[in-house]
């Protein structure tokens, strides 16, 4: 079975046993920190990708780092994991637990770069139209890319709305290209 598969059945049932026991803020949150904690620190991140160590030894780890920092539930549910042996895909498993999570509450989380800092009336009048758009809650994350030359790149699960004045040239001179080899 293909790992993504997997993290998304763990996941789904993290999901499932959060909502039956009325802890899906709480463990969203938890899951957000335990999943930035990983991606922060990569000698953590490749301590838990080690297929080396025992499972005893990164439960313990992982039991020192964030006892009294999340849950009995989510600490559960990592010594679920390492015993599965299944840390090895563990952020996957919590990157998939978030997107569930949002098209559970339906969110639609949005990456927007663009090339200078949007004003707040501009930010607040994109995620309108991408409300609109979707039909859903946006959250929005933005940023400032200064590849750029200017407009905007909006990033959605795989999808990707480009509104960047480099990716208008570019269509311009393919424009151009396939113009002039009609004319001839």
């Amino acid at each position: 079975m293909n790992l993504s598969k997997v993290a998304t059945r763990y996941a789904e049932s993290f999901l499932n046993d959060v909502i039956e026991k009325g802890l899906l803020e709480q463990i969203s949150e938890e899951v957000d920190f335990v999943l930035s904690t990983i991606k922060a620190n990569s000698k953590l991140d490749r301590f838990l990708q080690n297929p080396v160590i025992k499972s005893e030894i990164k439960k313990s780890v992982l039991n020192q780092i964030f006892t009294n920092r999340i849950s009995d539930n989510a600490l559960k549910f990592l010594d679920f994991v390492v015993d599965k042996n299944r840390v090895d895909i563990l952020v996957q498993i919590l990157q998939k637990f978030i997107e569930l999570k949002d098209d559970y509450l339906g969110i639609v989380r949005l990456d927007v770069k663009s090339a200078f800092p949007f004003s707040d009336e501009t930010k607040n009048l994109l995620i309108k139209k991408f409300e609109n758009l979707f039909n859903k809650k946006i959250e929005a994350d933005f940023s400032v890319d200064e590849k750029l030359i200017g407009g905007f790149v909006v990033k959605f699960k795989d999808t990707i709305y480009d509104a960047s004045i480099k990716h208008q040239l570019e269509r311009l001179k393919q424009n151009f290209i396939t113009g002039s080899l009609s004319l001839n």
